[in-house]
């Protein structure tokens, strides 16, 4: 029903900065901006997941929809689409306690994540599910991204404003026309 794999190094060739060249995401063991490490050219995860924090900030959760790599054994959960969806996975994984061993260092392993079994409803109440969840995903990520565009304008314009270069009258002026 799923696949459970852990991250390894990050990518030789990597940007810090989203780029034309480097546009998939690279995730790592972080909670800052969801584990956001930097972007590569190529993606190890192609399909709808969640990736799971093994070290460091053990048992933080997030839900993948974008394809992307992930580093420093970041966890990952792939369900098989047939049989369970990303979005189910991840609010079933929200409420699981995930526990960590070890003496030195404290980790979640895959071989202690594939022992907890995954409690799934049958094929028809998980179907009413996904067409209710899905979709709320969806908006989610959609705002995300909107909010990304919005900070990169921001970014741009106010330090134009603030040094006389940029007027507010022209901004108004371009906005309606």
């Amino acid at each position: 029903m799923t696949s459970i794999t852990a991250g390894g190094d990050k990518p030789s060739i990597y940007s810090k900065e989203l780029t034309e060249k480097y546009y998939t995401p690279i995730y790592s063991n972080g909670i800052e901006n969801e584990g956001l490490y930097g972007y590569t050219d190529f993606a190890k995860i192609n399909s709808s997941s969640i990736t799971i924090s093994a070290r460091g900030t053990i048992g933080y959760i997030c839900l993948r929809t974008k394809p992307y790599v992930p580093i420093v054994r970041l966890i990952s959960v792939i369900p098989k689409k047939e049989e369970l969806s990303a979005e189910y996975l991840y609010l079933w994984a929200l409420r699981q306690n995930f526990s960590a061993t070890g003496t030195t260092q404290q980790q979640l392993t895959v071989p202690n994540l594939k022992k907890i079994s995954i409690g799934i409803p049958a094929k028809e109440i998980l179907k009413k599910f996904n067409n209710i969840v899905i979709p709320i995903f969806q908006s989610i990520e959609k705002n995300k991204d909107e909010n990304k565009n919005l900070a990169q304008l921001r970014d741009t314009l106010l330090p134009k404003l603030m040094s006389g270069e940029l007027k507010l009258s022209e901004i108004k002026t371009k906005l309606y026309e």
